[in-house]
């Protein structure tokens, strides 16, 4: 199955997200890595591992997702590989890939990381808001941002270099935000913000619950539909959980409780293949 032609990103949005997507909500697009030290594989490269704070083998994904601050549905991902497309034209594909399904996020969030010009037009020429985490060394009006307040705190509306849409920069302690929202207050910037800690807690769920980590599968073809499965199963406990009022973890913790069903008790019964 793994190995096999199929449209995984265009069924997750069939089949799960488009049932769990609401008008409004936030996009949040980063992307995360872990170790996989294969000699062979198309799917492992030298990456750089926050985590690690080295470069490593192993593999890289971006991943964008949709929430209201509660629930949490992937809406796509691209496997990073070494000599293809860059992080950042990745993450405009599958931004990209969003519009064309008709969402209307009220913010898309993202770390410094995403907040290069290619990005922040697209998302502006899209009619999108965003709100992102900006480098202490991005020119604002020709100066740079750690050069342009004395304070701890500040707030300005201007022009970024390259970017040729107003921005409102918000300055508090050593980090800097950037929003083309220019009537967003500083409070409300930063709230804004907070809600991108959802896409680090869909990462820790998707290795530590749904085996992002554990395939040891040589091609990118089959890598790659091994983490489409994962994003599938979290999709559908994430509704069953819901239902039931539970979060993710207690819904999965409780299905260990539950008596074997009948009918796979009976296939003890059944005469072994020769």
């Amino acid at each position: 199955m793994l190995y096999e032609k199929f449209a995984w990103s265009r069924r997750l949005w069939d089949w799960f997200a488009v049932k769990l997507v609401q008008k409004g909500g936030y996009l949040i697009l980063d992307d995360t890595t872990w170790v996989r030290w294969a000699k062979h594989s198309e799917a492992v490269s030298w990456v750089w591992s926050s985590t690690h704070a080295r470069t490593v083998r192993g593999m890289q994904v971006v991943l964008l997702i949709w929430t209201d601050g509660q629930v949490k549905v992937p809406l796509g991902l691209r496997l990073w590989r070494k000599g293809g497309y860059s992080k950042v034209e990745l993450a405009a594909q599958l931004l990209r890939e969003a519009g064309r399904r008709g969402i209307c996020p009220q913010y898309v969030l993202f770390d410094s990381w995403y907040a290069a010009g290619t990005l922040l037009h697209l998302l502006d020429g899209m009619g999108w808001k965003y709100v992102a985490r900006l480098k202490s060394n991005r020119l604002f009006e020709g100066q740079a941002v750690r050069e342009r307040w004395r304070h701890r705190f500040g707030r300005d509306v201007g022009r970024l270099r390259k970017i040729s849409h107003e921005v409102c920069v918000v300055k508090d302690g050593r980090r800097y935000f950037v929003s083309n929202d220019t009537q967003l207050s500083s409070a409300k910037l930063k709230a804004h913000y907070r809600i991108r800690q959802q896409i680090e807690e869909t990462f820790r769920l998707l290795k530590q619950e749904f085996g992002w980590s554990q395939s040891s599968a040589q091609k990118a073809r089959a890598q790659v539909a091994h983490l489409h499965l994962g994003l599938y199963a979290l999709c559908l406990t994430q509704a069953e959980a819901r239902k039931k009022g539970q979060t993710i973890y207690a819904f999965k913790h409780s299905l260990f409780r539950l008596p074997i069903p009948t009918h796979l008790a009976q296939l003890k019964q059944l005469p072994l293949a020769a």
